[in-house]
């Protein structure tokens, strides 16, 4: 019940509109692999061991400060209602985008979270349709913003917006960028230990 509700917040997350706006958006996909070793690896050598827990240590402070640049990123809407406005104007643009065709973006939107409120608790359990629905919805929204996000108006609007955002965060809070300067250094060293580990699964098999 709880990795339902884990798996759909993620999708969620993923799915969401406002993805385009992570400042750390290339350190999250850093992320990504990280473990992609553990489970199915018969048996580690010490070099593997040593290199997947500096793996994860980097994933997870890497995890603390995305978490607290979103807390300044909070901040920076609250002091200054202008950048939400701007963010909104962002929003309906790359959900006009994927619509079309009979497809309209936000009920789909709206539906998936809907379907999340549904299972939030975990008290209930969705059947193999629910499941295989929602992943159907979810692989087309996905889709349609991957088209949106590649829009060279949609780029342009959140580079714009982006800079504004980094710009008050700056401003309003000293920390800033230190956190930002933090967050490029973790994802290139957790890039290094990705490759690392790729070459190290090549010349193991």
């Amino acid at each position: 019940m709880t990795v339902w509700n884990q798996k759909l917040r993620k999708s969620m997350m993923a799915a969401g509109v406002s993805a385009v706006l992570a400042f750390s958006g290339a350190a999250v996909a850093q992320q990504g692999g990280a473990p992609s070793a553990q489970g199915q690896a018969p048996e580690l050598t010490d070099e593997q061991r040593q290199l997947m827990e500096e793996m994860r240590a980097v994933q997870q402070e890497l995890q603390q400060t995305q978490a607290e640049l979103s807390r300044l990123e909070q901040q920076a809407y609250k002091n200054n209602p202008e950048l939400g406005e701007k963010r909104d104007e962002l929003q309906d643009m790359i959900a006009e985008k994927m619509s079309g065709d009979g497809y309209d973006a936000k009920k789909e939107f709206e539906e998936m979270k809907a379907t999340m409120a549904k299972y939030q608790g975990g008290d209930k359990q969705p059947s193999k349709a629910e499941v295989q629905a929602f992943r159907e919805k979810q692989r087309e929204f996905q889709q349609r913003q991957q088209k949106a996000f590649e829009d060279e108006e949609v780029q342009s609007m959140a580079q714009e917006l982006r800079a504004d955002v980094k710009a008050e965060m700056q401003e309003s809070n000293p920390e800033a960028d230190k956190l930002f300067s933090k967050m490029e250094s973790k994802a290139r060293e957790m890039k290094e230990l990705r490759q690392k580990a790729m070459q190290m699964q090549k010349q193991g098999g």
